[in-house]
């Protein structure tokens, strides 16, 4: 047994060691690591709920394996070089991985990137790359709000998100230096060189460039002509929190006083009282220092008015005393023009044509030519452009004021002025002049961009125009918007129109007036039929661009107790009048926009 009992032990012993030999060591997996960004851009600011800029996060998703350590120790950095935990200026990670982006954009690299070590294994390493944008700017106010052609402004923007290196751009301005102050603010220099709505927008470097846009309104410099309205955009009185209201004001002559009309409420708002015994005729607007200038036919003295108070500040003398007479008016002071940017009241007076310094009253001497109704004038030049009818015909003198010469326009090619011409509106922005004759009706567009000078004369290539003659009364009166080239007509009748005028400086005679619509205007509010201002009084006329950026033109009724308000594009575009005198007779209140009939005028009475 015991024999027995030793064999199976040794048995056993040897099952024992064969099984051991059979048994194979399987080492635990490796540790590993992953780390994922799945919002690859990140815009580095937000806005919390109460309105405050806050640095933007983003959660990494990362995590270890085969392993119960699951610490991860994380750093940021570019190029290899990485800093535990991050820095101001590439942002910094937490140990959960919640990466919370820097205030600025690091620069000249918009990409960090975030790496991952697993504490269990050092040797276990992960990365992502993050691109760091900038917020869009956010424009929300500019000031000023209101600018002239020919200004050297600074405007002050104000809003969120700006960025340093941030890009402006501004349609109609020469841009100087932008200057950032703040992700709040920023200022920009600019030179103002197109009349109309300007529009302003601010572009982050490295971001999704979606911008808000600030408009800008910019009045014109000078009026394209010499008219008895003018246009401003000041104070219009206050709203229920006592806020200034700002709106295009029109200024009309009335006996003793102006009306005062905001154009945007399509009603006289007030009146300015004149001086004493003061009959004003005519009135010019000087944007650059918020103020009018009016002017009367019977005096030398040129009255200045705030354009937000509506009040006479001060009165400035002339130095001509005696009388002429243009179109059966007897005048002093015929016509007026504001030359903003300089300072200057433009004078068509009985001595001849003078600028008079509306901050000292001092004149320069009258350069002799004869007066005119109505005269043009270009600020970029200094020049005046002053249609005259004499013994001999007509045509239009050339007045530099700042060469001291008067020349005579000649029309090239054969082509002559009518037998009086007697109203003139200058579009600087192509150098054509467009002048109207009070006896034939016509118009003729010349071309000053190839003008020829001599001694006495010079010589501009010229296209002849007309209107209609579907409507009774001449055609003479003209006016024009700076920013769409359209001309703004009016005859001795009851009609008004609008045509295309060239949009770009040319060669050549300039292309004939397109696009043109003519429409008898109604009956006023007040049941009487309308004409338009008499010959012997001075034209009214007046174009201005709204605050919808929309170009509307102005004219008085004869008798100056109505005041027509006309969008043009609107006129263009309204319905033809069946059976009419021509094809380009239009009804000015039946204008087809979205299915639906519109008016493209309103009457505003004059009190």
């Amino acid at each position: 047994m015991k024999f027995t009992s030793l064999i199976l032990t040794i048995l056993a012993a040897a099952v024992l060691f064969s099984t051991a030999c059979n048994t194979y060591y399987i080492p635990p997996p490796p540790v590993t690591i992953t780390l994922n960004n799945f919002t690859p851009s990140l815009v580095i600011t937000s806005v919390d709920s109460q309105g405050n800029l806050v640095p933007a996060t983003l959660q990494l998703q990362a995590a270890v394996a085969n392993s119960p350590n699951q610490t991860i120790l994380y750093s940021v950095g570019q190029q290899g070089n990485y800093v535990p935990g991050g820095n101001n200026v590439l942002g910094f990670i937490s140990s959960t991985g919640v990466y919370t982006a820097p205030a600025v954009l690091p620069f000249p690299n918009n990409v960090v990137t975030v790496q991952g070590i697993a504490q269990a294994d050092a040797n276990q390493v992960a990365t992502t790359n993050i691109t760091l944008l900038n917020q869009s700017a956010n424009p929300t106010a500019i000031a000023p709000s209101t600018v002239t052609v020919g200004q050297n402004t600074t405007f002050n923007v104000v809003g969120n998100f700006f960025a340093p290196g941030a890009t402006v751009s501004l349609s109609g301005a020469n841009l100087g230096p932008v200057q950032f102050i703040s992700p709040q603010q920023v200022k920009i220099a600019a030179t103002i060189t197109t009349p109309g709505l300007l529009s302003l927008t601010i572009n982050n470097p490295d971001s999704q460039n979606v911008t808000n846009a600030v408009a800008i309104r910019s009045q014109p410099a000078s009026p394209p002509t010499s008219s008895a309205v003018a246009v401003l955009i000041g104070a219009a009185g206050k709203d229920s929190s006592g806020n200034t209201i700002t709106a295009t004001k029109a200024y009309i002559p009335e006996p003793a006083s102006l009306a005062v009309v905001n154009l945007e409420a399509n009603k006289q708002i007030r009146s300015v009282v004149m001086p004493t015994g003061y009959q004003p005729t005519m009135v010019a607007a000087d944007p650059s220092h918020n103020q009018l200038v009016a002017a009367s036919a019977a005096s030398n003295l040129l009255q200045l008015i705030d354009g937000n108070s509506d009040q006479v500040t001060q009165s400035l003398a002339a130095p001509v005393s005696t009388t002429t007479t243009v179109d059966g008016q007897t005048c002093i002071i015929c016509g007026l023009i504001v030359d903003s940017p300089r300072g200057l009241a433009i004078l068509d007076t009985s001595i001849g044509y003078m600028s008079l310094d509306l901050s000292t009253g001092v004149a320069s001497a009258a350069l002799v030519a004869p007066a005119a109704a109505n005269f043009a004038y270009d600020a970029n030049t200094q020049k005046i452009y002053a249609p005259f009818t004499g013994g001999n015909g007509g045509g239009v003198n050339v007045i530099d004021l700042a060469a001291r010469t008067v020349v005579q326009a000649q029309p090239s090619a054969g082509i002559n002025f009518g037998t009086a011409p007697d109203t003139a509106a200058f579009d600087p922005g192509t150098a054509v002049l467009n002048v109207g004759d009070r006896d034939a009706g016509t118009f003729l567009g010349l071309n000053f961009n190839n003008a020829t000078t001599n001694a006495s004369t010079v010589t501009v290539p010229a296209t002849p125009y007309t209107v209609t003659n579907g409507c009774i009364g001449t055609w003479s009166n003209v006016d024009l918007d700076f920013t769409s080239h359209l001309g703004w007509f009016a005859n001795q009748g009851g009609c008004v129109a609008v045509a295309e005028l060239p949009r770009a400086p040319a060669s050549g005679p300039p292309g004939q007036a397109a696009s043109l619509r003519w429409s008898q205007l109604p009956i006023g509010p007040d049941g009487l039929p309308w004409t338009n201002t008499p010959i012997g009084q001075t034209p009214s006329l007046a174009v201005f661009v709204g605050a919808d950026g929309r170009a509307y033109g102005l004219a008085v009724r004869g008798d100056g107790t109505v005041l027509v308000k006309m969008d043009l594009k609107l006129l263009q575009s309204a319905n033809a009048v069946v059976g009419g005198a021509d094809a380009n007779q239009v009804d000015a209140t039946n204008v087809t926009v979205n299915g639906a009939r519109v008016s493209a005028m309103v009457f505003i009475p004059l009190r």
